[in-house]
């Protein structure tokens, strides 16, 4: 059994539509759902514990089957509380984005393991959607992390085959509760920080998530040891790779619910459109709004502390890549961070504090 659980179509907190039932051909077909369907409320939120802990939320309107317009998320004000009722504001930092940091010492709310926490968002038209308690805790460490090359056999659309340079990585992990030594949840995220050479001369390192549509997620409660290896991430050999790069697994401590909604988008979206499989569906949310639970709402809140590992990819042990930010500048184009990495928000100057090559 592979415990990673992966889907090639999953696209972050993701809306599922019921499909129609089959009809009759001289049935017919409403196009115009109710207004409710049109401008459903999807919702992502993540409360991460460390010092300083951090609050992300961004809110939207999806399943937009009408060629108007909809409204956009009308929000008035948006809070993180915990389970005593204590709570503080998170101020809007985009459209619909917010966020804040929270020191150990915050006098309003203190972000601690084995609490639970929750977020309450209240509209300018008086509706108010609230999260479910999520308990943060504590993160297994992670062990290890390598890689190793490979090559794949592809088919080009002229039907012939040709070899493409891959690599792996494989993570070696605790997966207890380093506290309580229960068996825990994992979720992870992944980046990739590539060092270049921009048009300006600068040397320059670029960090960028990485968003494969796939989710990494395991139930320790599967496994009779205290400890899994697992593969974790496969890439093809991209100029990302040229010069020298570092990737990084984030792992994350959820809770059973939160591993059961990430469970439930990867058995949805790994539908091969077979006949005999279960029928796709939504994926509710731990969101309500409290005047009308019915309500479609989509999107998780969770809580997480985190621990990150990361590896440096040596470009000599592989065959020569071609270089990052190769083609810019050619029939005077030039991509931004090519141009000036200086200027690229996802891009530094400063050597970061764990390069070694």
């Amino acid at each position: 059994m592979n415990p990673l659980n992966t889907s090639q179509r999953c696209q972050g907190f993701v809306t599922i539509t019921i499909l129609a039932s089959l009809v009759s051909c001289v049935e017919p077909i409403d196009f115009h759902p109710k207004s409710d369907v049109i401008s459903s409320l999807t919702v992502s939120g993540k409360l991460v514990y460390s010092n300083p802990s951090t609050i992300t939320i961004a809110a939207s309107r999806v399943l937009d089957y009408n060629p108007t317009p909809t409204d956009g998320v009308d929000l008035k004000t948006v809070y993180l509380f915990d389970e005593q009722g204590n709570e503080v504001e998170i101020p809007e930092t985009g459209i619909s984005k917010y966020a804040k940091t929270l020191l150990s010492n915050d006098p309003d709310l203190q972000i601690r393991p084995g609490k639970s926490y929750g977020i309450r968002l209240e509209t300018n038209n008086g509706k108010v959607y609230m999260s479910s308690l999520e308990d943060i805790k504590p993160v297994p460490a992670p062990t290890g992390l390598t890689y190793e090359a490979s090559t794949r056999s592809v088919l080009d659309p002229a039907g012939y085959f040709f070899s493409v340079p891959y690599i792996n990585f494989y993570l070696n992990t605790n997966i207890l509760n380093p506290t309580s030594g229960e068996p825990a949840f994992l979720h992870w995220q992944i980046e990739l920080t590539s060092k270049f050479n921009d048009a300006k001369a600068h040397i320059c390192y670029r960090t960028q998530s990485i968003n494969d549509n796939a989710i990494r997620i395991l139930n320790a409660y599967e496994y009779k040891t205290d400890q899994a290896s697992i593969p974790i991430y496969e890439s093809s050999l991209y100029s990302s790779y040229a010069h020298g790069s570092y990737l990084h697994v984030i792992q994350e401590s959820i809770s059973a619910e939160a591993y059961e909604y990430w469970k439930s988008i990867r058995t949805i979206l790994a539908r091969s459109g077979n006949m005999f499989e279960i029928p796709a569906g939504k994926v509710r949310s731990n969101i309500r709004n409290i005047d009308d639970p019915e309500e479609d709402v989509f999107g998780f809140f969770y809580a997480t502390e985190t621990d990150t590992i990361r590896v440096y990819i040596d470009p000599a042990s592989f065959d020569p890549i071609s270089p990052y930010c190769a083609s810019s500048g050619q029939n005077s184009s030039c991509i931004s961070y090519c141009c000036d990495c200086s200027k690229d928000q996802s891009s530094t100057t400063t050597k970061p504090y764990y390069w070694k090559e």
